[in-house]
């Protein structure tokens, strides 16, 4: 007996049972013509499509489709969504292998479904908001919103706000992109000032000014509008104030550091103090510490208020002979400079633009444990 191709919603195990969209027991001879082709991702999305459900739309062409990746499977293709299915929305995901132009391929399947909303959980609410610090330079780049439970899309622009002195919502201060910044579990979101009022060299700085005033206070002010992933409102409201201090327009230098060793053969934390803070994401993980063979050692990092202080534990007693700190290049201050240059130095006609930009490697050495002879 054939068996009928059939459209259902798993869950993957790889991203620890996030939903996905498969489209199952399809015949041997049209996977193998799929992996032939490469199935690239245009082909596979003619093929198997997933769109949100509106009620204001009438024709399923004019749905949006989800973004996400696809899988060739042994006996189907899984589509696997960029960002985690929300619950209580409504999708369609369609199966046409019609473009494929394949003989004996022709019924189109439909599937509609909705990720059931949680139980018993307490409504989202604001874990933090990053830089921590309450005084930040003028040209502060972004800040970090942090959530206690996954958020949904498409509520940043209206709830979230940066309040002047004058107690009112600051107009052309946060950048609004198409596609609101949230990390992949949706529970962190990045808010950016206005990257061409902070650039000195470019028209709307020109134009507008700086986005923030020297010596002034402000607040960046999210409304309890918001809604996490089951469509519920935050708990309440959440205000992080702070005061404008002087803009910071150099290169972070590693030289500037300073740095307290631990003591071998014990789990004392290493610990590094920066001279000013620092990007508080990519402090997690731009900064790792390696061992004689060049490989991570496990452990776990902390990052202390004001992102000033950066601490490593051992999940294992210090035993490396040559330890080492690896920063990758990509690391920067609260305001975008990085280890290179400034974010928003001046142009220069020849500016070198193939400078090797590797990770750097600062060797420390472990003090002699206390009982040691």
């Amino acid at each position: 007996m054939t068996l009928q191709p059939t459209l259902r919603v798993e869950h993957e195990t790889q991203r620890s049972g996030a939903a996905c969209v498969g489209v199952y027991n399809l015949d041997a001879d049209l996977v193998e013509f799929l992996v032939e082709r490469q199935g690239t991702a245009r082909q596979l999305q003619s093929v198997l499509r997933v769109n949100v459900i509106d009620a204001a739309m009438r024709g399923g062409d004019e749905l949006p489709d989800v973004a996400g990746r696809y899988q060739l499977l042994k006996a189907g293709v899984r589509f696997v969504p960029r960002f985690p299915f929300e619950p209580g929305v409504r999708y369609r995901a369609s199966f046409d292998p019609r473009p494929l132009g394949r003989v004996g391929y022709a019924d189109v399947l439909t599937l509609e479904f909705s990720l059931p909303n949680p139980i018993g959980i307490d409504p989202a609410s604001v874990t933090g908001v990053f830089p921590s610090a309450d005084v930040l330079p003028e040209n502060l780049l972004r800040f970090y919103v942090c959530f206690s439970s996954p958020m949904r899309r498409g509520g940043a622009e209206a709830q979230i706000r940066l309040v002047g002195p004058d107690g009112r919502p600051a107009h052309d201060v946060l950048y609004r992109p198409a596609l609101e910044l949230w990390d992949r579990n949706m529970r962190c979101l990045t808010v950016l000032l206005d990257p061409g009022r902070l650039k000195r060299w470019v028209g709307p700085n020109r134009e507008l000014g700086p986005p923030l005033r020297l010596g002034q206070r402000y607040a960046l002010a999210i409304g309890s509008a918001m809604v996490d992933s089951s469509g519920r409102p935050l708990r309440q409201n959440f205000c992080k104030p702070f005061v404008v201090a002087q803009a910071v327009r150099e290169p972070v230098a590693l030289a500037d550091w300073t740095l307290l060793s631990p003591a071998a053969q014990s789990y004392q934390p290493l610990e590094m103090v920066f001279p000013r803070p620092l990007d508080w994401a990519l402090l997690r993980r731009a900064i790792m510490v390696v061992g004689d063979d060049g490989l991570p050692v496990a452990g776990r990092v902390a990052i202390e208020k004001g992102e000033r202080r950066w601490t490593f534990t051992p999940d294992s007693p210090w035993t490396a002979t040559r330890p080492a700190i690896r920063v990758a290049p990509y690391l920067e201050d609260v305001c975008g400079n990085n280890l290179f240059e400034a974010f928003d130095g001046p142009l220069r006609a020849h500016r070198e633009l193939t400078v090797e930009r590797t990770n750097h490697r600062i060797r420390f050495e472990l003090t002699r444990a206390a009982n040691s002879a």
